[in-house]
């Protein structure tokens, strides 16, 4: 198990590296700003339904069954299998994207907060300042139908233009006459100052929502590749495809961008957004060489005949697929919906709090897909084959504590390192071009809060798996409406009650994914009579005590030589950044050998043996 899983990390690991490339071209070229948050929210959308029906549910469902089919009645009947499921889900796919183009407008002015249009009357030979008492005279309604907010003042505000707004939800309690200190500037002026946003971006991500949807077709086939190599003992190939995503997003929206804008104003983005979907296409096309040397053929076979008013299933195992990934759908759609308010309610924020959240996110999902995901995604066949061949529940229980032990191993100076020097990494990544100072500090304190849920979220990643392979797939979508009630009130007290910034909802986030783990870990507990304790927990022990070591030489490497980190050149950054993360992993390393952690005493003892 442990040599797959290196292989699927070391897979994963390219595949995340080119995500982070990815926003790190982002952010350099658009900064934290509105247009980006627009870009991204327009993604979320399409992004939240491939998480549900693709690379989760669907993805899982069809690998264990797949590996069974394989099992009993070879690759034929397998590869059969995958061509009904295949032409099943690009029919249903169609239909998803085309209501989705249709209903995108409707999806954007839900989520997005009403904005009124700032008209500000002030005399013609008024002073021009960056901050301007202004005094509300409320609402009217211009001539093409458009919501403005009416103020006066004695001072010009400078840089206000036309399409300069505020969001009516900040307007709304004040009264007549009322003042407010209006800025247009992002730092550098008082605090109470309310600042104007530069325009309303809604109609932007609109049209980007619209451009993106057909990706969502193209990721689900590539996500069903994917299941069927992993059954045939392929990990790498498919995760290397998500890099061919990757690379191609930047590659194809940096041309197309700059052919439509060669300074990168929010118009190029329209450029990305049509990269995107080419990146799903290179996403299939470089999986389909190994999936036809494995014996696919490209056959369209629906699988369906009609019954009366309804349609029937011809295949049962084609029939267990969708019945499997129904429950799986309900939890990913639970979850993926979570995130989905999460964005609605960062959008309440100041401007460039979804791209901090969406940036934070990235590198917090980093060290789960490379250790998390790798595990389950090696997890799920051998559960599934034990299963299948009469294995006890105590041989699969040792099997999940082993795989638990393996993912904290990683895991654990993840978490670490990304809470404790997490503006030190975001400044690394992302500071550069329109991403400063102060955006690496507020992304690093959201990527500090994402951290302390990072062990949980990559175990759910390993145990979420085993439901399906137990063929008990309703447990986590129960549990996920738990954990959703959980997160929408606590957001809702975070952001509409107290007034907190964006780490807070990612802090939200790492409260949930641990009680979600707690949960799903009791439920398999109680499924398979234990959960080899004798086997996990010493071995999560001495991980822990490694932890405890590694985390006093970071803060003290933080507090006595990361002072004014990111005011350095990128140069010092980076080289400091990197022999901190050297000496941190020899200690981590160090201490494991001292601890006598399980999993590193095969490599100590094949040493000893060279030698």
């Amino acid at each position: 198990m442990q040599k797959k899983s290196l292989i699927a990390t070391a897979a994963i690991f390219c595949c995340r590296f080119t995500g982070l490339l990815r926003e790190i071209v982002y952010t350099s070229l658009f900064g934290a700003t509105g247009a980006l948050d627009a870009f991204l929210t327009a993604f979320r959308v399409p992004n939240m339904l491939r998480d549900m029906f693709a690379e989760g549910a669907l993805s899982q469902s069809f690998t264990s069954v797949m590996s069974k089919v394989e099992k009993q009645e070879g690759p034929e009947a397998a590869w059969g299998l995958a061509h009904r499921v295949s032409s099943q889900l690009i029919s249903l796919m169609v239909c998803i994207v085309a209501l989705g183009i249709l209903l995108a407008g409707t999806f954007m002015q839900q989520l997005y907060p009403e904005r009124a249009r700032v008209v500000l009357e002030t005399p013609w030979d008024a002073p021009s300042m960056l901050c301007a008492d202004a005094a509300f005279r409320g609402f009217r309604t211009n001539a093409d139908g458009l919501k403005e907010a009416v103020f006066t003042s004695q001072d010009q505000l400078r840089g206000l233009t036309p399409d300069s707004c505020l969001r009516v939800s900040l307007l709304e309690k004040l009264e007549h006459g009322q003042t407010l200190l209006l800025t247009t500037a992002e730092d550098g002026v008082p605090a109470a100052a309310t600042r104007v946003e530069p325009r309303s971006f809604m109609g932007l991500a609109t049209d980007l929502c619209r451009i993106i949807w057909p990706f969502i077709l193209l990721a689900s086939v590539s996500a069903l590749c994917m299941g069927a190599l992993n059954v045939f003992g392929v990990f790498g190939l498919p995760n290397l495809a998500s890099a061919a995503f990757n690379l191609t997003t930047v590659g194809v929206g940096a041309a197309v961008g700059w052919f439509i804008d060669p300074t990168f104003g929010p118009d190029a983005l329209y450029g990305f957004a049509i990269a995107v979907v080419c990146g799903g296409a290179a996403q299939v096309l470089v999986q389909l060489p190994k999936m036809r040397q494995k014996g696919y053929r490209l056959r369209w076979d629906i699988g369906l005949r009609r019954d009366g008013c309804w349609f029937a299933f011809t295949d049962p195992a084609a029939r267990r697929v969708w019945f499997l990934m129904l429950p799986g759908v309900i939890a990913a759609g639970i979850t993926q919906t979570n995130i989905f308010i999460n964005t609605a309610f960062a959008l309440y924020l100041q401007p460039g709090s979804v791209t901090a959240l969406s940036s934070a996110f990235h590198l917090w999902q980093l060290p789960v897909a490379l250790f998390g995901v790798a595990v389950g995604m090696v997890v799920l066949p051998s559960v599934s084959r034990m299963s299948l061949e009469g294995g006890g529940n105590a041989e699969i229980a040792v099997h999940l504590a082993k795989a638990l032990r393996f993912m904290a191993l990683f895991a654990v100076p993840s978490a670490i390192f990304l809470s404790i020097w997490g503006t030190e990494i975001v400044s690394v990544f992302y500071q550069r071009g329109r991403f400063d100072a102060a955006a690496s500090a507020f992304t690093g304190s959201v990527l500090a809060a994402y951290s302390f849920g990072l062990l949980a979220y990559a175990g759910m990643k390993v145990l979420q798996p085993v439901f399906l392979a137990l063929e008990k797939p309703w447990a986590p979508a129960g549990l996920a409406l738990v954990a959703f009630c959980i997160s929408v009130s606590c957001n809702y007290v975070f952001v509409h009650v107290l007034g907190l910034p964006a780490m807070y909802l990612a802090l939200t986030t790492s409260i949930v994914t641990t009680l979600n783990f707690l949960f799903y870990f009791l439920y398999l507990r109680h499924l398979l009579g234990g959960m080899a304790c004798q086997v996990l927990l010493p071995g999560l022990l001495r991980i822990a005590g490694a932890g405890v070591v590694l985390a006093a030489g970071c803060w003290l490497v933080a507090e006595f030589c990361f002072g004014s980190f990111t005011s350095w050149s990128f140069g010092w950054r980076f080289g400091a950044l990197a022999l901190g993360g050297v000496l941190g992993g020899a200690l981590y390393a160090g201490a494991c050998l001292a601890f006598r952690v399980p999993e590193l005493q095969p490599v100590v003892s094949r040493f000893l043996r060279k030698k």
